[in-house]
């Protein structure tokens, strides 16, 4: 294991957040007081983390908010995009579909979730890497969400909140983007008034091509012929629309309808591969048989309907959700035909959700309800060996190495996603053949009292899950389930009008499931257990000269038991994957945040938050105690800093101009307990451009000091024998230096 090097570093960023909100005070204070009208004044930021809107400052728990206005001048439109945004969020676009995660270091990376995402306050289980636009705001709640958000938010939750349809005027937007790696890049949308009943409707739509920045050179085989793959590995194209329409059925009764519907086609799992894990090349190529590839619709509709009273203000929320996935990978990451897999995957989610919330104002306030979900997934998933008898020094030993007749393919095994350019002997054994279906149902309820510059804050949820799963190869089905009790307790004190104490008790859980891997014709469903964790902080929130100055620090100490890591094993017969209760982790950590509006031009923030994660005894894997090790995918210190610019210029134009740096702390990759250190890194983006009263021109810089950086890497089995060595090493390469122009315009 490495030592720790981010000692040098802690006093560095807290003593910045200190210079500068010390230096910046009294500068606020002044102009505050001698302005004539409030027109300076930042108002407050408003998020819905506890499922009432109320100001950010008053919640007793980290919530970062990204405002929309950030979202769109910073073009961020990935997930990396958002991760770099947050200290303690480790984040990255999985292409198959399930982002790769952890907040505070809670929640794996791969199979398992950890980490909720959410659109309109409706869970993503299917596709949280689409891309999502015309949004309000970005919230990111850290630490277990257990109560109000139930399973699969054990490390937090991110929250996407799209703008909704507004009855009042007839406006829109729409924005082009062009640059580096053949990016094309037009979103647009429309707020249209429907009468002058209320009711209003709200469109939006993007179109995107991108060559990316991997390529496949097409390296001659050992028979001296080459593949004629697409040279861009990377190149990908997504389109998406969504309509919402909002208004009201009555005196008390609204409703508000959003569809959406997503179509992404691009890379699958274009890893790079790396043989030494103490020397990461970074290299761009992906030289493979075939692209990995994948495709993926999704389809997906919500209805929101609220009844206020002047007692209770009633809400129900409906959603479903269809997406269709397929998946092409290359298993052996190699120019030979040797090892592939092709997984097909449908998935059908339901959730209603029924919410009742006080209405009255008071010093108590209080809300619960009822959730079901239904989660439906088809996997019929196979490995696809190829024949290379015919190649010279045993190259492979799999089993067409052996002496068995095979049948003959010309690339028809998985359709027209594998496009073999010669006709090979093939054999398609069963990998992933399961039919899933998992279900919650859980009552929650929350309730706050405030006196004497007290809150007190109580919250349970009662969760009912439970995972049934069929092995369609071999007819085996079995099932789990559990009640978990999920409670929360916060206290906070205001010290002033404009400072607040806090200290909160959160638990959250991660349900359990099943490994189904099928293996020469053998098959099991191995259970893993449910992980828990109990999340303790404390910390400060702080504002001054009438919110201009925003601050807070927290502290945090995490109970994390059971702990699901994903992990990848050889066989004779291919790669098996699956999740383990590995065992039991402590971790604990600081976070502080600072924004700071120093004139009506200039707006500066920093953050930065550091975690420390062992693994307690009992941690057992490959034979021996992982004890005092670090668990997988923890950063150890991570923190960003950002600088906005907007100034008139003259004939109605302004000047805008901002820049970002973020660096994400080094941590261990899969496997736990054969990890590849993933080194820090620090990247530098940056924007200048011109804004006039309904147009606006930017340019956008980033990673301008084209830093090499993997968002994942681990070991994986190595299945090419020319390399040497059981394991390779395997990492998704960051994006590199971008240069794109955009060009908006508002009506």
């Amino acid at each position: 294991m490495q030592a720790n090097n981010h000692g040098g570093a802690i006093p560095f960023i807290w003593g910045a957040c200190l210079a500068v909100a010390a230096g910046a005070a009294d500068t606020l204070e002044a102009e505050v007081s001698g302005a004539e009208t409030d027109s300076e004044v930042v108002y407050e930021i408003l998020v819905t983390a506890r499922k009432r809107e109320e100001s950010l400052l008053e919640i007793p728990e980290s919530v970062t908010a990204i405002s929309g206005d950030d979202i769109n001048r910073r073009n961020l439109k990935g997930l990396e995009d958002i991760g770099f945004q947050v200290p303690n969020l480790n984040l990255s676009t999985r292409l198959d579909g399930f982002p790769n995660v952890s907040i505070r270091g809670l929640g794996s990376f791969g199979n398992t979730q950890g980490v909720g995402f959410y659109l309109d306050d409706v869970q993503l289980f299917s596709d949280a890497s689409s891309r999502f636009g015309d949004l309000q705001r970005i919230e990111i709640l850290k630490g277990p969400q257990g109560t109000l958000y139930g399973g699969s938010n054990i490390g937090g939750a991110v929250k996407f909140v799209a703008a909704r349809p507004d009855p009042e005027s007839v406006f829109g937007r729409i924005k082009g983007v062009a640059g580096e790696q053949g990016i094309l890049d037009v979103e647009g949308s429309l707020n249209l008034p429907l009468g002058d009943g209320g009711w209003a409707a709200r469109l939006f739509g993007f179109g995107v091509t991108n060559d990316g920045y991997l390529k496949n050179r097409n390296s001659p085989r050992v028979n001296g012929l080459r593949n004629d793959n697409d040279s861009d590995v990377g190149a990908s194209e997504e389109f998406g629309v969504r309509a919402s329409l909002a208004g009201p059925l009555g005196d008390q009764l609204s409703a508000y309808l959003a569809l959406r519907y997503n179509d992404f086609e691009g890379p699958n799992n274009t890893w790079i591969r790396e043989l030494d894990p103490l020397d990461l090349g970074h290299p761009n190529i992906v030289d493979t048989t075939t692209n990995p590839r994948h495709e993926r619709q999704t389809f997906s509709g919500m209805l929101e309907l609220t009844w206020n009273t002047e007692a209770v203000d009633v809400l129900s929320m409906t959603s479903y959700t269809d997406t269709d996935s397929d998946r092409y990978t290359d298993l052996d990451i190699r120019e030979e035909y040797l090892l592939d897999l092709f997984r097909p995957e449908r998935m059908e989610v339901f959730t209603q959700e029924l919410r009742f919330t006080s209405a009255a104002e008071g010093p108590a306030q209080w809300l619960g309800g009822l959730y079901y979900s239904k989660f439906s997934e088809t996997m019929d998933a196979d490995l696809i060996w190829f024949d290379t008898r015919a190649l010279p020094g045993g190259l492979f030993s799999g089993p067409l190495g052996c002496a068995a007749e095979l049948p003959t393919c010309s690339g028809v095994w998985a359709g027209e996603i594998i496009p073999l350019s010669q006709e090979l002997d093939t054999l398609r054994t069963p990998f992933e053949k399961r039919e899933r279906n998992k279900s919650h149902l859980a009552a929650f309820g929350n309730f706050t009292y405030e006196a004497d510059g007290w809150e007190w804050g109580l919250g349970l949820r009662i969760d009912r899950w439970r995972n049934a799963t069929d092995n369609l190869d071999t007819g085996l089905s079995s099932k789990q389930s559990g009640t978990e009790v999920l409670p929360r307790a916060s206290a906070s004190r205001w010290l002033g009008e404009n400072a607040m104490l806090y200290a909160t008790i959160a638990w959250g859980y991660e349900p359990g499931g099943y490994n189904l891997n099928n293996i020469e014709g053998e098959s099991d469903l191995l259970g893993f257990d449910a992980e828990r964790a109990t999340n303790y902080e404390i910390g400060w929130k702080g504002r001054w000269a009438n919110g201009r100055g925003t601050a807070s620090i927290a502290g945090f100490f995490i109970d994390y038991r059971k702990r699901q890591i994903e992990y990848q094993v050889d066989s004779p017969a291919g790669v098996v994957e699956g999740i383990v209760n590995l065992g039991d982790s402590r971790q604990y950590g600081l976070e502080a945040e600072l924004s700071v509006q120093v004139s009506e031009a200039l707006r500066l923030a920093l953050a930065a938050g550091l975690v420390e994660a062992k693994w307690k005894s009992g941690a057992i894997a490959e034979g021996r105690d992982l004890k005092g090790s670090r668990p997988p995918v923890v950063p150890d210190f991570s923190w960003n800093a950002a600088a906005d610019f907007r100034r008139p210029i003259g004939n109605g134009m302004d000047f805008l101009a901002g820049a970002q740096l973020s660096s994400n702390g080094a941590y261990d990759g899969l496997l736990a307990w054969n990890p590849v250190r993933n080194p820090r890194y620090t990247l530098v983006s940056a924007q200048v451009g011109f804004a006039g009263e309904n147009w606006e021109l930017m340019l956008n810089g980033e990673n301008l000091l084209d830093k090499k950086y993997y968002t994942d890497v681990q070991h994986f089995p190595n299945y090419h024998g020319l390399d040497g060595g059981d394991f390779i090493v395997i990492g998704t390469l960051g994006q590199p230096r971008l240069l794109t122009a955009s060009l908006s315009f508002f009506f």
